[in-house]
């Protein structure tokens, strides 16, 4: 397993146990209801987990966007709703990154 396929798993883990999917109505899942300060501390935290393991592997630009693109194709593959894996991504890209 490469070192982004180990970042991904970690991060996908990582989503999973922060924002569990529930069955919704017909085959649909959805995220479980949370309240709103927990989902943004939740998210300020997976944010500032993946800037410090994009750091840690050392990953670019390209290193990173394919860790993005994986982690999407997994989000998806299990049944987030895709506007929620579009938005999360988004902001994760440029969460991920410092300003000095």
């Amino acid at each position: 397993m490469s070192r982004i396929d180990k970042l991904v798993e970690s991060l996908f883990a990582k989503f999973q146990q922060d924002f569990p999917l529930t069955e919704g109505k017909g085959s649909e899942k959805k995220i479980k209801q949370l309240p709103q300060e927990s989902i943004e501390q939740r998210l300020e935290q997976f944010y500032k987990e993946a800037r410090e393991a994009r750091e840690k592997h050392h990953l670019w630009v390209i290193g990173w966007a394919r860790a993005i693109s994986k982690l999407q194709q997994r989000l998806l593959l299990v049944g987030y709703p895709p506007d929620v894996v579009s938005k999360l991504l988004l902001a994760m890209m440029f969460a991920s990154h410092k300003v000095d």
